[in-house]
C-alpha cells in the first residue's frame, strides 16, 4: 500500500468541508446585524438614548455583540470565511448612541 498526493482540487475538497455550514452561521449573524442595523429596529434604541435611557439600551445591545462574536467565532471554527459585517453595537458605539445624558442635551 502506498500513499498517493493529493491534487489542489482534492485539498480543497476536504478542507471545505466545513465551509458551508460556517459560512452560513457567519451570514445568519451579518443578517442579523442588518436587521438590527435597519432604522425601524435601531430607532427603539435611538428613542432610548434620546430620552436619557443610553445605559439600558448599551446593556441590551451588548448582549447582541457578545452573541454576534460567539456566532461569528462558532462559523469561523467551522471553515467558514465570509467577511463580517458591522455589528449593530460597534455602529451604534461609533455614533455615540450610549450616553446617560438624553442625547438632545448635546445638541
Amino acid at each position: 500500500m502506498s500513499l498517493v498526493e493529493l491534487k489542489q482540487e482534492e485539498i480543497e475538497e476536504v478542507s471545505g468541508a466545513g465551509t458551508f455550514l460556517g459560512d452560513s452561521i457567519i451570514n445568519a449573524v451579518n443578517g442579523f446585524n442588518q436587521i438590527l442595523n435597519s432604522k425601524l429596529i435601531s430607532s427603539v434604541g435611538v428613542v432610548f438614548s434620546g430620552v436619557g435611557l443610553g445605559l439600558v439600551h448599551q446593556v441590551a445591545d451588548s448582549t447582541g455583540l457578545v452573541g454576534s462574536k460567539v456566532g461569528i467565532a462558532i462559523g469561523r471554527a467551522l471553515g467558514g470565511d465570509v467577511a463580517e459585517t458591522q455589528n449593530h453595537y460597534e455602529k451604534e458605539n461609533g455614533e455615540g448612541q450610549y450616553t446617560i445624558l438624553p442625547k438632545f442635551i448635546f445638541k
